[in-house]
């Protein structure tokens, strides 16, 4: 196998992804994505109409909160789910399973009714994403694999875009389950191409059990995080926040004792591996770029008075950013994947620091360019880093290096939205929100998200390092 730094001849373009045999696999990759993607964006649109018809504004939060716990289970269990039911029948289980959700968030007629079918739509989202990362691993030569990435990174740039336009447009006829309704095709198309063109993969033998403990114990760890975010205590929110990384890390700990059916490859959480590296970064990153989405729309209303709608399409900008580097630098090789590693989470830590010094009562441009600066750098790097991390994947562990892959990032963005949100307490926000409170708490948020990009820089230098040591002394990568 190439190494994804060294050139290789001839290089793919665009075109080699939508046509041949695998035009229909981008094509199901990408709806894949789209499902999850623009639910996010649509469930945060519609919900003061959800709420205004059916009630319980005192679960608000808890939508978002239980899709995402479940989702990262769901991710969690994508290597497990391809093992025990091959490609085919675990794309379409987990299509089933958001379905399922999705007919039930449109049919909701209480709260706690809709909660529960956001849970179905974060399993089925989660396992739907995890696999989508497992086919581009066993499906694409590693020479296409960067470009794939890129147009997953290029659906949640438009799903940024299509997801508050379809949520709104509903929200505004008064037909909030409508945004819903609309996606039942979609999905029903999605199922019936990943039935009939994926490949199966049937496993020889008994499958190993599936892991429910490690799993539950994932949740938990993930809840605790959530729960964080309704504890106005501090010491309290900071307890939540220590006890889940202990659980995750104990998840972490039992999962390397079950060589058979893991949930995440060998060491995880080790600096002595691409693939830990690789994961390191990604988490990095969610954590990075977790808490500017939280708050920069209530930065800019506050500190900038800008509108509502406004400052939320502002954090689009960092979306769109994202997407246009990763295609950019989707179709690199060599010593250019190389420098795109280095320069993404440099490029992170410059956009940060900017808009720290822009945020208050500085040029609306410049905090937009320091915002886009963050999603470049993102954008620059992931999907060669990913790849990276799928092809040096330990022997035997390539599915479940690929599943994970997701479900690293979506913890990343959990532990760092809650610790955003404890930052920004201990600065005072909690005391109300005003000018004075939020411009405190800006300087205190901006603070805490230089430190992660700061730390995948060198991570980036790590990584590169154990690559050349790594060629040095094997003929080929993944051995």
């Amino acid at each position: 196998m190439s190494s994804p730094l060294e050139a290789a001849s001839p290089t793919p373009t665009w075109r080699d992804l939508f046509r041949g045999r695998h035009a229909v696999y981008s094509l199901i990759l990408t709806l894949a994505i789209s499902l999850h993607a623009v639910d996010v964006f649509i469930i945060a649109t519609v919900l003061p109409s959800v709420v205004a018809e059916i009630g319980g504004a005192a679960f608000y939060t808890w939508s978002t909160m239980l899709y995402m716990v479940a989702s990262i289970v769901g991710a969690a269990s994508g290597g497990r789910v391809k093992v025990n039911l091959g490609n085919r029948y675990g794309y379409v289980a987990a299509s089933g399973l958001f379905l399922l959700g999705t007919v039930g968030c449109a049919m909701a007629p209480t709260m706690p009714f809709l909660l529960a079918a956001r849970v179905f739509q974060g399993l089925g989202g989660g396992l739907i994403v995890s696999l989508s990362y497992t086919l581009i691993g066993s499906l694409y030569p590693q020479a296409m694999r960067a470009r794939m990435f890129a147009v997953i990174s290029a659906m949640w740039g438009i799903a940024a875009v299509l997801g508050p336009l379809i949520g709104g447009m509903f929200a505004e006829i008064g037909w909030w389950r409508g945004a819903f309704w609309v996606g039942v095709p979609v999905i029903l198309l999605f199922s019936s191409l990943a039935w009939r063109v994926l490949p199966d993969a049937a496993q020889e033998g008994t499958p190993p059990r599936f892991p429910w403990r490690r799993l539950a114990l994932l949740a938990a760890g993930v809840l605790c995080v959530a729960l964080s975010g309704h504890v106005d205590a501090i010491p309290a929110k900071f307890a939540l926040l220590v006890l889940a990384a202990a659980v995750v890390a104990l998840t972490f700990h039992l999962d390397a004792k079950g060589p058979e059916n893991r949930l995440f490859p060998s060491r995880p959480m080790s600096v002595n591996h691409p693939v830990s590296v690789g994961y390191w970064m990604v988490f990095l990153f969610s954590v990075t770029y977790s808490p500017i989405s939280v708050f920069i729309p209530l930065l800019l209303q506050i500190l900038h008075g800008v509108g509502p709608l406004a400052a939320g399409y502002f954090f689009a900008i960092m979306a769109f950013g994202w997407t246009l580097a990763a295609m950019i630098v989707s179709g690199f090789e060599g010593r250019r994947v190389q420098a795109m590693i280095l320069l993404g989470p440099i490029t992170m830590t410059v956009g940060i620091a900017g808009q720290s010094l822009v945020v208050e009562g500085g040029s609306l441009l410049l905090l937009g360019l320091f915002v886009a600066m963050v999603g470049v750098g993102v954008g620059m790097c992931h999907a060669h880093i990913a790849n990276l991390t799928i092809t040096t994947a330990r022997p035997g562990e390539e599915a479940v290096t690929a599943s994970s892959i997701p479900m690293t990032q979506s913890l990343g963005t959990a532990f760092g939205a809650a610790a955003g949100g404890l930052v920004a307490n201990a600065a005072g926000l909690n005391a109300g929100v005003s000018a004075e409170t939020v411009g405190s708490a800006a300087s205190w948020i901006y603070g805490f998200c230089i430190v992660p990009p700061a730390i995948a820089s060198l991570m980036a230098i790590r990584l590169l390092w154990l690559h050349r040591a790594r060629e040095s002394s094997a003929p080929h990568l993944g051995t």
